[in-house]
């Protein structure tokens, strides 16, 4: 009998530990969402991928509005918050999340966070050029494809 309350009193211990390393971790998760500005970086994030939706698909101009309202209620920060910090919680540990808040504090964190939007947009910009130049081969690439498809279809 001393057993099995012995176990059962590990088993509880072992829970609330557990629990405890979640809460910790969810806190720093949340302080480090606040620590990166993450509420405006999802925000002008989402604005530019809009723009960039539009930009390639110009018949979707005079939506812009309705796309925004639509993405602010479903895509913003305090919708996708608990979703976010439970990600980082599960990825990272308490003191992990402390310390990349710590580097996200420093000067040189600071600059990285004002500099990713920048990096991002020119990446994506150097990837659209990469595929832009060689679309051809993608679409004789997608043509022959569906040659194949259709052919194993008959």
């Amino acid at each position: 009998m001393k057993f099995i309350q012995f176990f059962a009193l590990a088993l509880l211990l072992a829970a609330s530990q557990i629990t405890l390393a979640d809460t910790a971790s969810e806190k720093e998760a949340a302080e480090l969402m606040e620590a990166v500005g993450m509420k405006s970086a999802l925000e002008q994030s989402m604005e530019q991928m809009l723009d960039v939706q539009i930009n390639n698909n110009p018949s979707l101009a005079p939506f812009r509005s309705v796309m925004l309202t639509f993405f602010k209620k479903y895509m913003s920060y305090e919708s996708l918050k608990p979703d976010i910090i439970r990600i980082y919680a599960d990825a990272f540990t308490a003191q992990e999340l402390k310390d990349i808040r710590d580097f996200y504090g420093s000067k040189t964190g600071q600059k990285a966070i004002k500099l990713m939007p920048q990096l991002m947009r020119q990446g994506g910009e150097i990837g659209a050029k990469r595929v832009q130049a060689h679309i051809g081969e993608l679409e004789a690439m997608i043509k022959a494809e569906a040659e194949r498809l259709k052919k194993e279809a008959k």
